[in-house]
């Protein structure tokens, strides 16, 4: 996944989390609604959900952090 994040990147066109997952449609489409009161199997999962979605967009976003931060205190030895 990483590998795909990073070549989509590097060729000019970095991938699109909102437009890709479907939250655009979720929120237009009455999303919530179509999941509750129904008996659907992946109930169980939805609370997982953004976590898959937005788990390696936030630990990419903490380790560039944290790597800026080791560069910059490196700088001002």
């Amino acid at each position: 996944m990483v590998e795909s994040a990073v070549a989509s990147a590097a060729r000019g066109r970095p991938d699109n989390p909102i437009a890709e997952t479907g939250i655009r449609a979720e929120i237009s489409g009455h999303g919530l609604s179509s999941r509750l009161g129904r008996n659907r199997t992946d109930v169980g999962h939805h609370a997982l959900d953004p976590v898959v979605v937005a788990g390696p967009w936030v630990a990419g976003a903490a380790g560039t952090a944290y790597l800026l931060r080791r560069v910059a205190r490196h700088r001002r030895r």
